[in-house]
């Protein structure tokens, strides 16, 4: 209530003092102000298109991460299946070492098969013969019975030896056989596993080449967009000149040009429909922050106000008002005219931000408006 009565009684004592000093904007001329008029429309334009663009940028930023992100999953799984793979040759080489030594083992072995087959030849060459003469002689020349037993025994010996050596061949050329069958199930089946990796890691990589060749199109987008709004942002540079150089001081036509008070960080937006409502934005700053006007004006209060602090009010004419509170030193006195980003005064503590800034206000026909929307987009 306080501050809606500072306000009023500002809006009764200034506008006289500011249009005897601008006689133009008291009475302004539909000439003169068509030109200011007409960019400040172009200045509209020109920010409504450059907030298009920041929006098409941020989503492309956005997919270019996604797909980022999904490219570095790939490439965990690739590395996973190149471990994979590792392992997996790892083990057919040493199945292909077993596989060699078996092979070694075998010709061994038929080497040992076929010196034992001569062997029993030259046995059978031998003993056939007496084998032969025992038959037909029968037992002549057997003179007892022990040398019967003692000529029988040794031929069985000689059988059996030879009939053990053909077994023991016959046994060894079957484990050779079933060892190399046993080496080639094995060796097919990792080479089945390492086709499946390799088919695994082929999708792999042409999910990878799609989402960059994916990626790179939306670089190339964003880089063309984000030229396209560097044109923008320099033809708003252009027409803020333009209108800057047409000497007007006229608060409505600075809409989204004028400067914040101060450097710092949003901590709290405007939103008069909240509870408590909030009628401006307040903004954290670093110690000792210099407060800035942030238009041409006329300081109307400079003064503590109950739940604001040290309160600086300056009037811009056209019922326009900017309000700057919680100041722990003000440099200017009543009724003084400012400049464009004058200093004001120094921030004090501000419990929102628990510890230096500024709550800041724009007010028109002593009703608060959003200051973001006169605001330049950044603090």
């Amino acid at each position: 209530m306080r501050l809606a009565l500072i306000l009023l009684l500002a809006a009764l004592l200034c506008p006289a003092a500011l249009s005897a000093q601008e006689p133009s904007e008291a009475a302004p001329d539909s000439s003169a102000e068509a030109v200011p008029e007409a960019l400040h429309e172009s200045l509209q334009k020109e920010h409504r298109r450059a907030d298009e663009k920041q929006m098409e940028v941020r989503e492309l930023t956005r997919k270019a991460g996604d797909i980022s992100t999904r490219l570095s999953d790939i490439e965990d799984d690739i590395r996973t299946l190149r471990g994979r793979i590792n392992a997996q040759e790892k083990v057919l080489g040493e199945i292909r070492e077993s596989e060699h030594k078996a092979r070694q083992d075998h010709f061994a072995l038929e080497k040992e098969k076929q010196r034992i087959a001569l062997e029993l030849s030259g046995l059978m060459r031998t003993l056939w013969p007496v084998h032969l003469q025992n038959i037909r002689a029968r037992f002549k020349g057997v003179d007892s019975w022990d040398m019967f037993d003692r000529r029988f025994n040794w031929l069985s010996d000689i059988y059996e030896a030879t009939r053990g050596k053909l077994d023991e061949a016959r046994d060894n050329s079957r484990r050779i056989a079933q060892n190399l069958e046993r080496q080639r199930l094995l060796e097919h089946e990792a080479e089945q596993q390492l086709d499946e990796i390799n088919q695994n890691k082929d999708r792999l990589l042409g999910n990878k080449y799609a989402l960059r060749k994916n990626l790179k199109k939306i670089r190339r987008q964003r880089e063309g967009l984000e030229g396209e709004l560097n044109d923008i942002l320099a033809t708003i540079q252009e027409l803020k000149y333009q209108l800057q150089s047409q000497k007007t001081k006229r608060f409505a036509l600075y809409q989204r040009m004028l400067p914040w008070p101060v450097k710092g960080r949003l901590v709290s937006g405007f939103n008069p429909s909240s509870q408590p409502p909030a009628r401006g934005l307040g903004i954290g700053t670093a110690a000792n922050a210099q407060v800035q006007s942030i238009f041409w004006g006329k300081v109307v209060h400079n003064d503590t106000l109950r739940g604001f602090g040290h309160v600086v009010i300056v009037y811009h004419g056209f019922d326009y008002y900017s309000l700057y509170a919680y100041l722990s030193q003000a440099f200017v006195r009543n009724g003084q005219e400012v400049e464009k980003d004058e200093p004001l005064g120094v921030v004090g503590y501000y419990p929102k931000a628990d510890g230096p800034g500024l709550y800041f206000e724009l007010r028109f026909h002593q009703k608060p408006i959003n200051p973001k929307l006169w605001l330049t987009s950044l603090p």
